[in-house]
């Protein structure tokens, strides 16, 4: 079996325990009814990892919206949601079938299968509740169709996965503690990364950092690593934002791009950890997530980082057609247009 395929199989049989009633096979992997909004969890395709290691493209995906007609008005709210709540996944669009989901897209390899597939996890979980208690708000807002549905032969799931009812009810309480994130680890970090590439420059204290990625022949995009923010649902945790400056000609192209951007890399291919979502905001381009208090793991905010280097430098690629090179890191190109 594949890593991906063991990570799938993990999910199914040991993490959520997925009872055969209740779930259905694909032709990539599963889906399932943990409660109103069908799941679906697959390995999409290969890829290649550092060093040129084998890896797979798992996505998972919850129905959220259908009969959505997108036009600039429900756009806007759109956005304004996915910005103010975004998590670990982000909203993709399907023109074909007036749909909307929930989706997050990770690149998985064995040497990171041991603990991503807990983060996948999580995010999954995420999901099911974002679509359990915001569909239908939502939809109510845009003019769409709360994405309820039923499993072919069970019919309606009338109650929640009871172990996915009790492990968000704990999800919940360590979110009303403090960030998990110790400010010594932050602190190290700071003064171990930030002077160096892929960094311009940066700088950090025991509650997060700002670093500047180049961007475009002379500009730079900006990431951010926060743990005194918290998120509306998930309480406290690790926020993290980047900010891309992009020539669009009016908002409304920007709110489309940005969810072009989330198709992309949520549903096809990744551009570094698909836990997030893009937003287009202030005349620039977001992408913003958050790491609730369970996510934390020793180390895990320099794969955060390196993730979003990787994202900023596939960015500049595709917004400028420039791409990093020695150069790229020469003192005095700090800045914010590319």
């Amino acid at each position: 079996m594949s890593v991906g395929g063991n990570t799938l199989d993990w999910l199914r049989t040991e993490l959520f325990q997925v009872e055969d009633a209740w779930s259905e096979e694909t032709a990539r992997g599963f889906r399932w009814w943990p409660h109103r909004q069908a799941q679906t969890l697959e390995v999409i395709g290969r890829d290649t990892g550092p060093g040129g290691a084998s890896a797979d493209l798992v996505l998972v995906r919850t129905e959220l919206l259908r009969e959505l007609h997108l036009d600039e008005e429900v756009l806007q709210v759109l956005q304004a949601v996915a910005l103010r709540t975004a998590g670990m996944a982000g909203p993709v669009y399907d023109p074909a079938r007036r749909t909307l989901d929930l989706c997050t897209l990770v690149r998985v390899y064995a040497d990171i299968d041991g603990w991503m597939r807990r983060l996948i996890g999580l995010a999954a979980m995420l999901q099911i509740r974002d679509a359990d208690r915001g569909a239908s708000a939502i939809a109510e807002a845009v003019g769409a169709v709360s994405a309820q549905s039923a499993h072919p032969e069970q019919g309606a799931r009338a109650q929640p996965s009871a172990l996915i009812a009790e492990a968000l009810l704990r999800l919940d309480a360590e979110g009303r503690a403090p960030s998990r994130w110790p400010g010594e680890e932050l602190e190290g970090f700071a003064e171990t990364y930030l002077d160096q590439s892929p960094a311009m420059t940066g700088s950090g204290d025991a509650t997060g950092f700002t670093a500047e990625f180049p961007h475009g022949k002379r500009g730079s995009s900006r990431c951010e690593l926060a743990t005194d923010q918290t998120h509306p649902w998930y309480g406290h945790g690790l926020a993290l934002r980047q900010r891309f400056p992009v020539s669009v000609s009016s908002d409304a192209e920007g709110r489309r791009l940005a969810l072009e951007l989330n198709a992309r890399a949520l549903s096809e291919t990744p551009m570094g950890y698909g836990f997030g979502s893009f937003g287009y905001q202030d005349e620039v381009l977001a992408f913003q997530a958050f790491f609730p208090n369970p996510a934390y793991r020793s180390g895990l905010v320099t794969n955060l980082y390196l993730s979003c280097a990787e994202r900023a430098r596939m960015l500049s690629v595709l917004l400028t057609g420039v791409d990093w090179t020695e150069e790229s890191f020469e003192p005095g190109r700090s800045g914010t247009r590319g």
